[in-house]
């Protein structure tokens, strides 16, 4: 069911040796496809190991910065080829990749290699880079830093090629259409594939913010990352099903899943026709009862997915995408823009733009001298907002000014007690005074809400609200935090349910203070986007919901099909149940009966 986790190391076994496997990872893009497989197996140039005579050095130290220069041209030159070929922000991969090239201590401590151990250029850029990895790749909780080793191995295999005399790019020729399985595609291969060719892909590493999640994304290809191993279990040739929905990749499919497949596909393809016919139309139930249904979005290159999959503006604009790829901080003109396009596209539907939620796993370098131990529970949000008031004041600048460009409102995410509260909405106002005294224009009002992320917000929503507009409710950190379970850990992933009581039980005592309090409520996680959690948040009185813009097609054709009375009675009878699986159970027999399509296009 749509909105629990999917766990890795889930492979079940079918028939005799090489028949039929079923490998569950990580739903990167959504789709689903069936293919022949193009599996791309390689690894780092062998690094020769050679000593240097000192006359040499020079010469070698001259060779090294040759390959440096050569390593800049070639991203510099698919950086500028991405940016044409997807006109959006995934370019900016490449200036990571350039920032490392001219990183100041990799360069020295290399040359330092050669100089005093007189190392060979190629052995000492690689001892380097080692080093540098396995201090990145240390913080084992931090799944951004993790991603952002792929990045450092890939400059790696490119400067040590541009050495070597290799081709550092690896092209990937294909001659008919194909789902790739690979390692990891690195932004320097994808930003160079054919699209009419990339049926799909799937990937032994990655998460949601992996480059090959991004880019997928963008090319608009199903992919399924983070299998671990499935650059072992597939070879070139073999027939596959990529599942990007669910997360599963399907190797030697048997016929019955073959006909499985279809009868999905035809079924996807046939709701997307009706789908298309109400693009236009409300998220209205057949009693009149209007949700606000928009889209979680990242970059605002994905208004247009925004509007092309029918929500109504933008419930969740993740701010953070703007720090992560960069030494430096944005500055508030390049905020402003950002925030203004999105705006400005959307008016005059509301834009929901959280402000910097940092840390956890998504660390900036720009924000904190070393990560945190345990950073789902450490220095993250707003706390490192309040803290660093002169990054939040440039984001608050940038936000005010963008609100005279139409339906903007400020969400602030991780509030954990009154005091951060009252602190943050006492910085907002001082920052707008300023703007006022310097004569910027900026709209008369603008909303402020809360997110409800932490238990101790939830507990205590009936003091948190006379101090906000609105309340968004997010539901992935409020679950694990709420149950003690983190979502991203495979030993106690099937821990992390949605359903469980006492998560259905506070976020209705929080929807209920909301509606005493004359305040609207919205839903922006992961439950949001799931037809069976959505319908049951709108039986139990939630006004807005936000998810993933392929997510909402299938969650407002559910709205559209049940009434308000019936969403209602099935939420209070879901509150009398003490049991996860009875909920889920009468959850799935629910919306079985009110949409059978709605089943057959979400089931596992």
């Amino acid at each position: 069911m749509p909105g629990a986790p999917v766990q890795k190391k889930n492979i079940s076994k079918k028939g005799k040796k090489g028949g039929e496997l079923v490998v569950t990872g990580l739903a990167a893009s959504p789709g689903l496809v069936i293919g022949r497989a193009f599996a791309i197996k390689y690894g780092l140039p062998k690094v020769p190991v050679r000593i240097l005579r000192p006359e040499a050095v020079r010469g070698e130290i001259e060779r090294f910065h040759a390959a440096l220069a050569r390593t800049r041209t070639q991203c510099e030159e698919l950086r500028d080829s991405l940016k044409i070929k997807l006109k959006d922000k995934t370019h900016r991969i490449f200036d990571a990749h350039l920032m490392m090239i001219d990183d100041s201590l990799l360069i020295d401590q290399t040359l330092s290699l050669i100089r005093e151990q007189f190392m060979g250029a190629e052995q000492a850029f690689s001892v380097t880079v080692d080093k540098i990895a396995k201090v990145v790749g240390s913080h084992g909780n931090d799944q951004y830093l993790r991603e952002r080793v792929d990045d450092i191995w890939d400059v790696q295999r490119r400067v040590l090629s541009n050495l070597m005399g290799f081709d550092p790019d690896y092209r990937i020729n294909l001659k008919e259409p194909a789902i790739l399985i690979a390692h990891d595609l690195t932004p320097s291969q994808t930003a160079q594939l054919d699209r009419t060719l990339i049926l799909g892909a799937a990937t032994d590493v990655g998460g949601s913010t992996s480059h090959t999640a991004i880019l997928s994304r963008s090319l608009e290809i199903p992919a399924v990352v983070g299998l671990e191993n499935i650059t072992e279990l597939v070879v070139t040739g073999d027939e596959i099903i990529v599942d990007g929905y669910n997360g599963t990749v399907t190797i030697r499919p048997e016929q019955d899943k073959v006909k499985v497949f279809y009868d999905r596909a035809r079924g996807y393809r046939q709701i997307e026709d009706q789908l298309a016919e109400l693009q236009a139309l409300p998220a209205k139930t057949i009693d009149g009862m209007l949700v606000e249904l928009s889209a979680n979005i990242e970059f605002p290159e994905e208004v247009d997915s925004v509007i092309s999959h029918g929500a109504r503006g933008v419930g969740l604009f993740r701010t953070e995408f703007l720090y992560l790829t960069r030494n430096d901080l944005p500055s508030e003109e390049e905020q402003y823009e950002a925030y203004a396009k999105v705006v400005s596209c959307l008016k005059p539907e509301p834009v929901i733009i959280r402000t910097l939620d940092a840390g956890a796993d998504k660390f900036a370098v720009q924000l904190q001298s070393a990560p945190d131990a345990n950073p789902f529970l450490g220095n993250r949000a707003i706390r490192i907002c309040l803290k660093r008031k002169d990054i939040f004041r440039t984001q608050l600048r940038a936000l005010l000014r963008a609100t005279v460009h139409g339906n903007l409102k400020i969400l602030l995410p991780f509030i954990s007690t009154i005091e951060e509260l009252k602190k943050s909405i006492a910085f907002i106002r001082k920052v707008r005074r300023e703007l006022e005294r310097e004569g910027a224009l900026i709209a008369p009002r603008t909303e402020i809400g809360s997110m409800i992320e932490v238990p101790s917000a939830a507990l205590m929503i009936e003091d948190f609200l006379p101090y906000v507009d609105f309340i968004s409710i997010g539901t992935n950190d409020l679950i694990q935090y709420l149950l003690a379970v983190d979502r991203g850990n495979e030993k106690v992933a099937h821990l992390y349910q949605p359903f469980n009581p006492a998560v259905i039980r506070l976020i209705d005592s929080v929807i209920k203070a909301a509606r005493k309090a004359n305040k609207w409520v919205g839903v922006c996680g992961e439950m949001a986007g799931s037809p069976y959690s959505a319908l049951l948040l709108v039986g139990m009185g939630v006004v807005e919901l936000s998810a993933s813009p392929a997510s909402v097609p299938g969650v407002k054709k559910i709205i559209r099909s049940v009434s308000y009375k019936e969403a209602r009675a099935l939420a209070e009878k879901v509150l009398t149940f003490n049991s996860t699986a009875r909920i889920k159970n009468f959850l799935t027999q629910q919306v079985e009966e009110i949409d059978r399509e709605i089943i057959e296009l979400y089931k596992e």
